[in-house]
C-alpha cells in the first residue's frame, strides 16, 4: 500500500519512509529535531558536533516515546543511526562508537520491543522496511537494535500464538541480516539467533535457509539451531540430523593441540544445555524470555536417543568418554 505526503504529494511504500522524508514544501514542526539549527548555522559540523547533537536529540526522542509519543520512536531510530555514523567518522579506534552503541542499543531495543507489544508487528514492519539490511552495500548501523526487537517479537509470538502467527517478513528480515552482514558485524549477526524460533513455519522454511548457509555461516547457524530446540525439539532434531549427516558440509575449525574440528561435529554443540536448567541461549540481549513466560524445557527421551545415535553413527563419539553427556558435546 502506498502512502502519500499531504504536503508534497510524493508516495512512499511505508509509513516510516513517509514520516522521515525531507518534504520540500513543508518542514514538519512536530518532528523537526531540536538540534537542527545548531547543525546548519555554520554550514559545517564536525563529527563530534554531529554526534553530540544526535545523541542529545536521541535522548529527547526516547523521552517523548516514553511519554506516549509512538511516532517519536521512528525518528529515534534514525537519530541513533546518525549518532553511530558520526561516531565512526570521529574515532577510527572504535571507542567513541562503542560509547554510543552499547548504552543506546539497550534503550532503543527496549523501546522498539515496547512499541511492538502495544502496536503489533505492523510497527516493526515499518522499521525493518525503512532500515533494510539488503538495500545497500552495508547494513544499517541500527540493525542490531532492530533485530533485537524482531527477535523478541518472534519468540513471544511463537510462545503465545504459535508458529503460524509469526510474520514471514520477520523471518525474512533476520535471514537477510545473516546473509548480508559482514563477519565483522558481530552484534548484528548475534541478534539473528532467534530466527530458530521460526522452525517448521508453513510459509517460510527455516530448515532450508539454515541448511543453505551452514557452510558459510556456521557460527550463526549453530546457536540458531539451539534456539530451534526450544521452539520445537522434534523439528530441530530433524534438522540437526540432516545437517550432521550432510558430508558436503566439509568446513573445519582449527584447534591448537588437536586435529581440526569438522563443522558437522561443531553443530552438535547446539545441544549443550538441553539437559540442564542452568544454561539458556543468550540472545536476544536484554531479554530473558524463559523468565517472562516461566518457560520450562524437558528433552523428550526419543529426541535424546536420536541425538546419541547420531553421535555414534557419524563417529563423533570416538573422543568422548564412555558415559558422555550433552555437556561433553560442547565446544
Amino acid at each position: 500500500m502506498a502512502h502519500e505526503c499531504d504536503d508534497c504529494g510524493e508516495s512512499f511504500n511505508t509509513l516510516t519512509r513517509l514520516r522521515l522524508h525531507d518534504c520540500g514544501d513543508v518542514q514538519s514542526e512536530t518532528f523537526s529535531t531540536s538540534s537542527e539549527p545548531n547543525r546548519s548555522d555554520s554550514g559545517y559540523s564536525s563529527p563530534t558536533e554531529e554526534r553530540n547533537a544526535s545523541v542529545a536529540e536521541l535522548d529527547n526522542l526516547l523521552d517523548r516515546f516514553s511519554n506516549g509519543d509512538i511516532d517519536a520512536l521512528h525518528y529515534a531510530v534514525v537519530e541513533f543511526e546518525s549518532a553511530l555514523s558520526a561516531a565512526l567518522e570521529e574515532d577510527n579506534s572504535g571507542d567513541t562508537y562503542r560509547d554510543v552503541f552499547w548504552p543506546y542499543h539497550e534503550r532503543v531495543s527496549d523501546a522498539l520491543d515496547e512499541a511492538a507489544q502495544s502496536e503489533g508487528w505492523s510497527f516493526l514492519a515499518d522499521v525493518t522496511k525503512a532500515h533494510d539490511p539488503a538495500q545497500d552495500d552495508e547494513i544499517p548501523l541500527v540493525t542490531p537494535a532492530v533485530a533485537n526487537a524482531v527477535g523478541r517479537h518472534l519468540i513471544r509470538t511463537r510462545l503465545t500464538d504459535g508458529v503460524k502467527a509469526i510474520s514471514v517478513a520477520a523471518l525474512e528480515y533476520l535471514d537477510a541480516i545473516a546473509v548480508n552482514a559482514p563477519d565483522t558485524a558481530d552484534s548484528a549477526r548475534e541478534e539473528v539467533h532467534a530466527y530458530g524460533w521460526g522452525i517448521d513455519h508453513p510459509a517460510h522454511s527455516v530448515t532450508d535457509r539454515l541448511h543453505a548457509r551452514t557452510s558459510e555461516d556456521i557460527f550463526s547457524v549453530n546457536p540458531t539451531l539451539e534456539h530451534a530446540f526450544y521452539a520445537d525439539q522434534y523439528a530441530a532434531v530433524d534438522l540437526l540430523e540432516e545437517l550432521v549427516r550432510d558430508e558436503s558440509i566439509d568446513g573445519t575449525l582449527p584447534r591448537v593441540t588437536r586435529d581440526d574440528m569438522p563443522y558437522r561435529r561443531y553443530l552438535l554443540d547446539c545441544v549443550y544445555g538441553l539437559k540442564t536448567d542452568d544454561h539458556w541461549p543468550g540472545m536476544p540481549r536484554y531479554y530473558n524470555w524463559h523468565e517472562e513466560f516461566d518457560y520450562t524445557f524437558e528433552l523428550d527421551e526419543t529426541v535424546e536417543q536420536r541425538i546419541r545415535e547420531l553421535v555414534e553413527e557419524t563417529g563423533f563419539g570416538a573422543d568422548l568418554p564412555n558415559d558422555w553427556t550433552f555437556r561433553d558435546l560442547g565446544v
